[in-house]
């Protein structure tokens, strides 16, 4: 993003120094409340995509019942880790065009408000969906045309993925040449079997993604330039990390 001052004269000094006290964790979890209860409890608009019942689905089992269980996470403080190393890429534009896929909650899209990102400029895809913001979709085929948007943030979702590399092809489709990827994915060092016998069923693909280099092997030649690779490791027995890889694609 441009610098601060670009970023203030394009929302408004007063409107930045709202979106600016999104940043606080807490304010963001106590305005995404807010909004969820009049979406879902007033309006009752909490929906979810149906999905084809054939054994090589793309998308893996569980996944929408395992997500709908997350949406008490409203703050999404985990985007962070995506969010803020996407915020400062001076490749992108101040009125930037900006996706986030699986964001299941708004927290995720008024995270990227905070940081500077235009709200009017940002929308989200989930197979769940309360928000105007979020349309129902499935990553591995969309709606939008080709080089639709400056930035794409799969955060966390690449994991529920059967066929990762399709849902990469079809993020390059709608990413402009130039244009910035940034993929999130849970990192645990448990196993499946225990994860299993932990949760009752298996979250996720059945192959679990290992690495950053295996991330970025999905998307192949579109790779261009690597900004960040980063592992963040589980702090405690028990706990998960972050596999984190932000770049810019190659048409």
């Amino acid at each position: 993003m441009p610098n601060p001052s670009l970023i203030r004269r394009h929302k408004g000094l007063l409107r930045h120094t709202l979106d600016q006290l999104l940043l606080v964790d807490l304010v963001r979890y106590g305005v995404v409340a807010l909004r969820f209860l009049w979406f879902v409890k007033v309006l009752g608009r909490l929906r979810t995509l149906s999905l084809p019942g054939t054994a090589d689905a793309a998308v893996a089992d569980n996944t929408i019942s395992h997500n709908l269980k997350g949406l008490r996470d409203l703050a999404v403080n985990r985007s962070h880790l995506l969010v803020r190393p996407l915020s400062v890429i001076e490749a992108l534009p101040v009125d930037a065009r900006v996706l986030s896929v699986g964001p299941r909650t708004e927290g995720e899209l008024m995270n990227l408000a905070a940081h500077g990102f235009s709200w009017e400029q940002i929308s989200g895809l989930d197979l769940i969906s309360y928000s105007p913001k979020i349309q129902l979709g499935d990553m591995h085929e969309t709606k939008y045309v080709d080089n639709q948007f400056d930035a794409v943030v799969l955060g966390w979702v690449l994991a529920y993925s059967e066929d990762p590399a399709r849902a990469a092809r079809e993020m390059i489709r709608i990413t402009r040449p130039g244009g910035i990827v940034a993929v999130g994915v849970e990192y645990s060092p448990q196993s499946q079997e225990q994860v299993i016998a932990e949760v009752g069923y298996l979250p996720g693909a059945k192959a679990r993604i290992g690495s950053c280099e295996e991330i970025l092997g999905f998307f192949g030649p579109a790779v261009d330039h690597v900004y960040c690779s980063h592992v963040v490791a589980p702090q405690a027995l028990g706990s998960v990390g972050a596999l984190c890889v932000i770049f810019s694609v190659r048409k």
